[in-house]
């Protein structure tokens, strides 16, 4: 899987900017809680993050954040606003009231990032087909950066699409190869905010088996869901983005001969696919799965 305008880099940019005395100053005419605002780049382009200071009127510097998926972490106040510059035009961020800490991505206010893949369908009988996945980071910031993160580094290229389940969900995201699969188990990302997006087919969201659980898995709500109303109860189930033209895609052809999982239907195991030979497994007992 690839994403044709975010390339690949490795490893990840952190950087811990610390400007308390500047904030301090401010506080007084903002006051509330300092806390942790993690600033992630989505750009093509290194920004530089500047704190706008409303008693004098002042832009302060107050730290560089590298491009693609490159991370910051600054103190900030409620009601703290940052800007930078993309495409010579300055965009804002506000630090939200009341928060313990803060997570956003900056992409110059465009709602989505396409990322676009190929996958097998109708049980590998046709070998190529294509789809196009939009990552929309103000639903679930955290979500989209950690889908965009395995992206860049191929987490996701050769996946089996391992759960479908007609008229409910398909699920997909346990890498091929076993140390991934064992150093991703442990890398739990944390819930994002429940902004009340309601789900619908072709919606996108991590799977979890409780709070801050989140790790690869990924759900697409199927065409004509019949459970429509049970997504999103969860606190992991934030929706990050959509499959693109979603009822002419490819999702609607990728094989659900073998059903839900065990005990619901004959599919797969996922606990059988985590050990290291679970792609054998796959390979195996279900040569008619799709895979990306």
């Amino acid at each position: 899987m690839e994403s044709p305008c975010y390339p690949c880099v490795r490893g990840k940019f952190l950087l811990t900017v610390g400007f308390i005395a500047m904030i301090m100053a401010n506080s007084q005419e903002n006051p509330g809680k300092q806390f942790k605002m993690t600033v992630r780049n989505e750009l093509t382009k290194d920004v530089t993050l500047f704190w706008e200071e409303e008693i004098d009127q002042y832009r302060h510097e107050v730290g560089l954040v590298k491009s693609h998926g490159g991370e910051a972490i600054f103190d900030a106040f409620a009601g703290h606003v940052f800007s930078y510059v993309h495409k010579e035009e300055r965009h804002f961020v506000e630090a939200p009231a009341d928060a313990e800490e803060h997570f956003v991505v900056l992409n110059a206010n465009e709602e989505d990032i396409l990322v676009r893949c190929s996958t097998t369908a109708k049980g590998r009988e046709e070998p190529e087909r294509l789809i196009d996945f939009h990552v929309r980071p103000n639903w679930s910031p955290r979500g989209a950066a950690r889908f965009l993160s395995l992206i860049r580094h191929k987490h996701y290229d050769g996946v089996a699409i391992n759960r479908v389940v007609k008229n409910f969900l398909t699920q997909f995201g346990i890498p091929t190869n076993p140390e991934a699969r064992n150093e991703l188990s442990s890398l739990k990302i944390q819930d994002d905010p429940n902004l009340g997006i309601p789900f619908v087919p072709g919606m996108l969201s991590f799977a979890g088996s409780g709070n801050n659980s989140r790790t690869s898995e990924v759900f697409i709500v199927m065409p004509d869901c019949i459970h429509l109303s049970s997504f999103g109860k969860e606190p992991w189930e934030t929706p990050f983005g959509f499959v693109g033209s979603f009822e002419e895609s490819v999702v609607t052809d990728w094989y659900d001969g073998y059903g839900d999982m065990p005990p619901d239907g004959n599919g797969p195991d996922p606990q059988k696919i985590y050990p290291e030979n679970g792609y054998e497994y796959l390979e195996k007992e279900f040569p008619k799965m799709d895979y990306i």
